[in-house]
């Protein structure tokens, strides 16, 4: 009886291990198919403005911490966009993170000194972004300020094809297509280049991915 017992009890237990191995595998398996989760955790470091060195609380950007939705949210909607993005394009979602992060430190209504808008900073006045209700209408923007995702899959999609247009009128080179989506010429801007490159590498080694990619910028 003692004997059958301990044999019932080793299965219970191999078939629980088979359970946890099963249920990792299918976790592992999901973040290969969707790097969103990791790539808002990366894109959270970023906005980051101090940490109490008492508590070890963070705290984030203003406009990320007063978010109707709460920061973490918003973030995770914006990285779902950036990932959406980078699959119909083919471009890197971090190198698109890294964009976004510098044009606007995430921040979806931010406006530039000559009047770009959005995550990704599109100007209302390039003839190839007419089509982003976002840029052009400012109550359609107010509307929508206090949604989770203010407006901005819109602006990623138009973003990401333009870099994508950029990167194939500039032969496939990576640094001179950022120069044009900043300058509207191939290699126009050196240090902008240099910096979301540099952003990039940031980003994937805040949550310790490899720093650089067999193809950066472009999947493989």
């Amino acid at each position: 009886m003692a004997l059958t017992n301990r044999i019932r009890s080793f299965v219970s237990l191999a078939i629980l291990a088979g359970l946890a191995l099963g249920f990792l595998a299918t976790d592992e398996a999901r973040a290969e198919e969707d790097p969103s989760a990791l790539l808002q955790k990366a894109m959270r470091q970023r906005v980051i403005i101090n940490t109490d060195p008492h508590t070890g609380r963070t705290v984030a950007a203003f406009h990320c911490r007063r978010a109707p939705e709460g920061c973490d949210r918003r973030l995770l909607e914006f990285a779902h966009y950036l990932t959406d993005a980078g699959q119909k394009t083919g471009l890197d979602p971090w190198l698109l993170a890294a964009m976004a992060f510098k044009e606007s430190g995430f921040n979806p209504f931010a406006m530039g000194s000559l009047g770009e808008l959005g995550i990704l900073q599109l100007h209302p006045n390039n003839p190839r972004s007419r089509s982003v209700r976002f840029l052009h209408d400012e109550w359609y923007r107010k509307r929508f300020r206090r949604e989770v995702w203010s407006c901005q899959r819109e602006v990623v999609d138009r973003a990401a094809q333009l870099l994508a247009k950029s990167v194939e009128l500039c032969g496939g080179n990576l640094k001179d297509a950022l120069g044009a989506y900043n300058t509207g010429r191939c290699g126009g801007n050196v240090v902008y280049s240099k910096r979301i490159l540099g952003e990039r590498k940031l980003l994937r080694e805040t949550v310790g991915l490899e720093s650089a990619l067999d193809a950066p910028g472009k999947r493989t």
